[in-house]
């Protein structure tokens, strides 16, 4: 056929080059290493996609100044009480050596330096001004039993039923309310006499403080609880470890935790570890390739190609201007390893084939075999490339830039393992057969050692390389590659090229897979498998509709989640932290949710507005309460005038300074006018909230982080409600506050001076952001179908044959996500990514098997002859393949961090289900549209 001798030619053009084709591969690698050092993204792609709550929390992030970097951790007693002496004054000697460890300049992110980090701000729990530890009731209790005259001790000296006396008259004070808050729950008191007087005795396992910093000092910015966010966030980070570090101590009282305190760098720990699995991944799949195909030099190649095809990703990547993350530098390198050993087995294979059936020589066999398998080749490239591609539909920048990275690494994988690699391994066996190979036993032994060890080391030096290339240090990776090519490539030729000199009489071949060699009984040969399921393919066809009708359902229930267990190990510091969180302070907090309000609130009546919304707050259940059933917002423009109302000295100061007196005629805690409101603004911008006459209760600095206002008048006045959102790891309650909360913003919104009201916050924009994956998801895998549809329907130029090959696409994604539905995996960000690679696995698959299909028909007597045929050929290369890619990734599956466990777990069913569905279904749908006695495939092909 005219495909056939284009194919032909082509081959045949490639392999009269073969020298410069792969001369120039290795400059195009070696050139691609460039942009791969110099021009990696610094920048990571958004995951968020467009949308209000995005646009609303960009403003409040760049808006809203952050002159605090606050931390939250959490103790919890040993013995079940965290009001005892003994815990509370190992904490007081911990926070202690925190300040003198910031005095000392011990708290940079980077090691000593002179600067002190923590900031000093007056602290409304405990009514005096406080440097760095925020609501600390150890701080409290030591201040209460100096200050008593009655006790007149320290805490180191105090007994505990001193300490229970000291905490009785803290907790009695209304003003020290939040400092009650800070108990965990579990907190209680009982009536007793101690030291001659009747108290609330309290009780409590855990308590809760913040740490707060100076922000400008450790960068500036904000600090978002969020994979990504550069150098400064990691400074934060360390410096909050810094500050867990000491407060923690012997911890021989008590246990502390920072809460979300180190996101990022808990991922790096974790992804450190794990990058062991994602090694021993890498290792067994180039082990896997060698078994598979039975040749030392195939898997040195495919160890060799993997390690390119790494520098080609990143360096085309760099050049287009890709931008990083998670799934780009992580997720894409490795799940292309799949791809490429399978271009690479597939390519290999039909080569061995036309050697050993036809006993062709290597250039010769590579002609033909190359020539027979690159069409397949060739679509499954461009079908792998309409799949991923078929992502940048998504308005999610990560997502995009996943398709366009995962598509650089299908042409990228085709060229250097469909391609390269066999032409390579064509012209090595050319000069092997160009030399005498002794036959002895004692040779067979010495040679098949030599290959053992050799294949062992450029296996494990191959996973080393590319761990090396991905996540621990590029220029080490590339160096080990290069001594891969030196040791295990460059040696062993020179070695037969110098032997074959001086042996230079020709003989036929030896074979690579000598001590290779497997014998299965006939029924385990995978033709034969395929065989008798093929003939029963009716029956096939019903089992595979009520599965396929079953995994459908269940996949209908799969709904997006969030969960930190679902990314990080359930034992380390992060996950339990907030496991504690839930467990001491459940219903009385939460992630926060914020209210964004924009408009005149100078207007009187547009804080009466908002004060009737925060009192409708109510009626969400999912909004955190304090212990008297009241919902928390926090600071914010209408608390802010509230506080100087209820103060006669700040009400003073500020009328003195504007000329307008503050009067609060009906007791409502609003100024009479809005001239008053905003003297108030204006004062508070730019002088802060005044305490008394020698301190201030909220700096300028932090009253800018609750409100922004213009003294000019120009722009309008922007506040923001803090809410905290129970339970926001199950995005069911994130969904369940914003449709009550949506609502309830009609109330801002129809008030004339309120221009602008939102929601937003991490809880809502993750909520997004799932919802628009999961949206992703619903338009991607229709266009990726109906695209390689119109390819193999252009390429097969058969309707029935394009049909069958795409079919399998459907039945591994439905089967996938079916199965995770069953077996409880949670759809998110990562795990999405799966339902794409499903999709350029599957048909490509699907593709080989059915393009040797029908290769052989032309050939064979009749179509159950011709299956045998594809079955005994493609089948086992399928195998091999998949075997390869399973193996692998089942290890990644054992990895400690649960995302690269999900995902080398996925992965690798991922594969066998793409494997089933080609090689149990797809013969059943082949021997169902090919008529009987059929030389050609169908009427449609003859050309």
């Amino acid at each position: 056929m005219k495909h056939e001798t284009r194919a032909a030619r082509f081959v045949d053009f490639l392999e009269r080059r073969s020298a410069l084709l792969i001369a120039g591969t290795i400059v195009l690698t070696l050139l691609l290493i460039l942009p791969m050092l110099t021009m990696a993204p610094t920048e990571q792609a958004s995951s968020d996609p467009a949308g209000e709550v995005f646009d609303l929390l960009g403003e409040i992030n760049e808006r809203f100044a952050a002159p605090v970097h606050p931390a939250v951790y959490l103790i919890e007693g040993r013995d079940d009480d965290v009001l005892t002496q003994p815990v509370l004054f190992e904490l007081y000697r911990n926070s202690t050596a925190l300040l003198e460890a910031d005095r000392n300049g011990e708290l940079g992110p980077h090691g000593p330096s002179t600067e002190q980090y923590l900031y000093r701000l007056y602290d409304i729990d405990t009514n005096r001004e406080t440097v760095g530890i925020v609501s600390s009731v150890a701080l409290a209790v030591q201040e209460a039993l100096t200050a008593d005259p009655r006790l007149n001790v320290s805490l180191e000296t105090a007994t505990t039923d001193m300490v229970k006396i000291a905490l009785h008259h803290i907790f009695a004070n209304p003003d020290t309310e939040e400092l009650f808050e800070s108990l965990g729950n579990g907190r209680a008191s009982e009536k007793r006499t101690v030291l001659g007087q009747e108290i609330d005795y309290w009780t409590a396992p855990a308590l809760i403080f913040s740490v707060v910093a100076d922000n400008e000092k450790l960068g500036g910015g904000t600090f978002t609880l969020g994979v990504g966010g550069g150098d400064t966030v990691i400074d934060k980070e360390r410096f909050n470890r810094n500050v867990q570090g000491l407060l923690r101590g012997d911890e021989e009282t008590y246990r502390l935790w920072g809460l979300a305190i180190d996101l990022n760098l808990e991922s790096s720990d974790e992804g450190q570890t794990a990058g062991l699995f994602i090694m021993l991944t890498v290792i067994a799949a180039v082990l896997i390739v060698g078994i598979g195909l039975r040749s030392y030099w195939a898997m040195a190649l495919t160890g060799v190609g993997l390690g390119m095809l790494i520098i080609w990703l990143k360096g085309f990547s760099a050049l287009v201007g890709l931008k990083g993350g998670l799934i780009n530098d992580l997720i894409v390198p490795i799940a292309m390893i799949s791809l490429g050993v399978d271009f690479a087995v597939h390519a290999v294979k039909r080569y061995q084939e036309e050697q050993e059936i036809g006993r062709l020589p290597p250039i010769q066999a590579l002609r033909v075999g190359l020539t027979g398998v690159l069409g397949a080749l060739l679509l499954a490239m461009l079908s792998d490339g309409i799949a991923f591609l078929s992502n940048l539909s998504s308005g999610i920048e990560g997502v995009i830039h996943f398709g366009a990275a995962a598509a650089i690494a299908t042409v990228s994988s085709f060229v250097i393992l469909g391609i390269v690699v066999p032409i390579t391994l064509a012209r090595i066996d050319k000069i092997r057969s160009s030399g005498r190979q002794p036959k002895t036993l004692g040779w067979r032994i010495v040679h098949l050692a030599t290959k053992l060890v050799s294949g062992t080391g450029v296996a494990a030096l191959s996973g080393v390389a590319i761990i090396f290339l991905v996540v621990v240090w590029t220029e080490v990776g590339i160096a080990i590659l290069g001594g891969i090519v030196v040791l295990f490539l460059l040696v062993p030729l020179g070695a037969m090229w110098w032997s074959n000199r001086r042996r230079p009489l020709p003989t036929e071949l030896q074979p690579d897979n000598v001590g290779w060699d497997i014998h299965f009984p006939k029924l385990l040969r995978v033709e034969s498998a395929i065989m008798a399921l093929a003939r029963v393919w009716p029956v096939v066809l019903v089992v595979t509709i009520t599965v396929t009708s079953f995994s459908v359902w269940k996949a209908l229930d799969l709904k997006p989640t969030f969960d930190v267990q679902d990314f990080f190990d359930t034992n380390s510091d992060f996950v339990v932290g907030l496991d504690m969180l839930d467990k001491y302070i459940g219903d009385r907090g939460g992630e926060p949710g914020l209210i964004y309000i924009r408009g005149d609130l100078t207007d009187p009546q547009a804080l009466l507005t908002i004060d009737t919304f925060i009192d409708r707050l109510r009626e969400v259940p999912q909004i955190a309460r304090n212990e008297n059933g009241e919902v928390e917002t926090f600071s914010h423009a209408l608390s802010l005038v509230r506080d100087v109302t209820a103060s006669e000295f700040a009400s003073k100061v500020i009328g003195r300074a504007s000329g307008i007196a503050i009067m609060d005629s009906n007791g409502d805690g609003i100024p009479d006018s809005a001239d008053q409101i905003n003297a108030i603004y204006d004062y508070l911008i730019q002088n802060g909230l005044p305490q008394d006459e020698d301190t201030l209760r909220y700096d300028a600095g932090l009253v800018k982080t609750f409100l922004i206002h213009d003294p000019s008048g120009a722009d309008e006045d922007v506040t923001v409600l803090r809410l905290g959102i129970v339970g926001s790891r199950e995005l069911s309650q994130v969904a369940a506050a914003e449709d009550r909360l949506t609502p309830l913003l009609r109330i801002l919104e129809d008030n004339p001076s309120i221009t602008k009201a939102g929601l937003t916050g991490s809880p809502f924009t993750r909520n997004a952001q799932l919802s628009a994956t999961t949206r992703t998801l619903r338009t991607s895998v229709p266009i990726a179908a109906v695209g390689a549809f119109i390819l193999l329907l252009v390429a097969m130029r058969s309707f029935r044959y394009a049909l069958v090959t795409i079919i399998p696409i459907g039945l591994v994604v439905a089967w996938l996500y079916g199965f995770m539905s069953m077996t409880g995996f949670a759809l998110n960000f990562v795990t999405a990514t799966i339902g794409a690679i499903s999709i350029g696995v599957g048909v490509d698959f699907s593709i080989h098997m059915t393009e040797r299909f029908r290769e052989e028909l032309g050939k064979a007597p009749d179509k159950y002859q011709a299956l045998r045929q594809a079955a005994g050929g493609t089948g086992v290369a399928l195998v091999a393949s998949a075997a390869s890619s399973i193996v692998g990734f089942g290890i990644m599956g054992f990895a400690p961090m649960p995302m690269f466990a999900s995902f080398g777990q996925l992965t690798a069913v991922m594969i066998f289900l793409a494997l089933a569905a080609s090689l149990v279904v797809l013969p059943s749908l082949l021997l169902l549209v090919t008529r009987d006695g059929s030389s050609q495939p169908d009427a449609e092909t003859n050309q």
